[in-house]
């Protein structure tokens, strides 16, 4: 155990879950999607084909994600220059957060009339049950791997000889850029329905 994490638990279980969570989520959900799976698909597409391909390919990426999620606990993670690990990881922390924060503003936004979202795609689909699947399954899901991964990071500069407070340092920025992110999606997201 690093000398900086003595004080506290270790935050070493958050990589394992970070890792558990990706790798769930993109067989689970996106490899039983791109195999045909319907279950939290809320109507039709246009071209049902080329979204099992995207699904797919999203899961290939959420795969790599989860490993990438080791390397924040695994001895081999040292072994890497530190920013190689934690730009990244604090990287996509930023996205996975933004990409449901921004849903929970635009989607009830929608709902309530304020704005009109475009959903391309959908040959048929079904607003409500999209949305419930969105804010109840999906986006937990990118805000639970945002908070798990961002935590793992931490963890990996405490065992990687940072200091606490270069830590928070850290952490305030990678909510700063969370916010930064969900803003400027949030406002493309509002113009592409103006």
């Amino acid at each position: 155990m690093a000398v900086t994490e003595r004080r506290g638990r270790s935050l070493a279980w958050t990589g394992y879950a970070a890792f558990a969570w990706a790798v769930v989520y993109a067989v689970g959900v996106r490899g039983y999607q791109g195999f045909g799976g319907t279950l939290g698909i809320a109507g039709t597409f246009e071209d049902p084909a080329g979204m099992r391909r995207a699904s797919l390919i999203a899961g290939v990426g959420i795969l790599l994600v989860g490993i990438g999620a080791l390397a924040l606990v695994r001895p081999w993670g040292l072994r890497l220059p530190r920013w190689l690990v934690i730009v990244p990881a604090l990287t996509g922390s930023a996205y996975a957060a933004a990409h449901a924060l921004t849903a929970y503003v635009t989607k009830p936004l929608h709902a309530i009339g304020v704005v009109q979202l475009q959903f391309d795609g959908w040959a048929q689909r079904d607003e409500t049950a999209q949305f419930l699947w969105d804010l109840l399954f999906y986006e937990p899901w990118f805000l639970g791997l945002g908070v798990l991964t961002t935590l793992a990071t931490l963890h990996h500069h405490r065992r990687s000889g940072g200091s606490v407070r270069a830590g928070r340092r850290l952490m305030v920025l990678t909510a700063l850029a969370t916010l930064a992110l969900t803003a400027f999606s949030c406002t493309l997201v509002v113009a592409r329905s103006l």
